[in-house]
């Protein structure tokens, strides 16, 4: 069983099984838990959620059919691998839809929310001072997901989290040799700026910045490691 699916707490019996399965899974993936490339076998995702085959062959398969994973010979199911060209069409989908979503999120952010985006950025802070980069990793996807859903469109988010789920994976190469993140801080540093006077211009070029920062690490690393292309 891989690292990753040995962190992920066991669902409770009362669930429903397969979807709580399927949405433990996603949240992983686009938290970057696994790796580019890592296959995950039926047996493992049951034993590791402490369910059976069946609810944990249908999570599988219900995320290769959104694209979150894909399926190989004889059945199984691995993370996707992508290459530059694919990084740079899933940054500029990113760039439309998160824009989009950071406009309309800066005028309904409440107190408790941009509370929440503060505390959560300074998480990450901490994580990296740390050299924790998993929880890096984590605390960032939340970080933009907080503010996210308060633009209350539940069909954009949907599908910002898809190309999340492309690109979860590869956030693990990018730490430690291309994790100094100063640049990443200021972009942050500048969102909650936004946020904070429900700017929605200011957050969208913010939010935008970081994005593209993102995206050149990315490539870089992906560049230093083309198995994994």
């Amino acid at each position: 069983m891989s690292r990753a699916l040995q962190r992920i707490k066991p669902l409770e019996r009362n669930e429903t099984l397969a979807g709580r399965a399927h949405d433990e899974l996603r949240t992983a993936i686009m938290a970057g838990r696994f790796r580019p490339g890592e296959k995950l076998t039926i047996r493992a995702v049951a034993a590791a959620l402490e369910i059976s085959l069946t609810p944990a062959r249908e999570a599988l398969f219900n995320l290769v059919a959104e694209g979150a994973l894909e399926s190989g010979p004889n059945g199984s199911v691995h993370v996707p691998t992508l290459d530059e060209a694919r990084i740079t069409e899933i940054t500029r989908i990113r760039l439309a839809l998160e824009g989009l979503a950071a406009r309309e999120a800066a005028l309904l952010m409440d107190d408790a929310a941009i509370e929440d985006a503060r505390r959560l950025n300074d998480l990450i802070i901490k994580a990296d001072r740390k050299q924790d980069y998993a929880a890096v990793i984590r605390h960032n996807w939340q970080f933009h997901f907080r503010i996210y859903e308060c633009a209350r469109m539940p069909v954009l988010v949907r599908m910002m989290e898809g190309c999340w789920l492309k690109t979860g994976a590869y956030l693990n190469l990018i730490y430690p040799e291309f994790g100094r993140l100063e640049d990443g801080m200021r972009n942050h540093a500048a969102i909650v700026r936004a946020i904070e006077r429900r700017d929605p211009v200011a957050l969208e070029t913010a939010i935008r910045r970081d994005i593209e920062f993102a995206a050149r690490i990315l490539a870089k690393a992906i560049r230093a490691e083309p198995e994994l292309q």
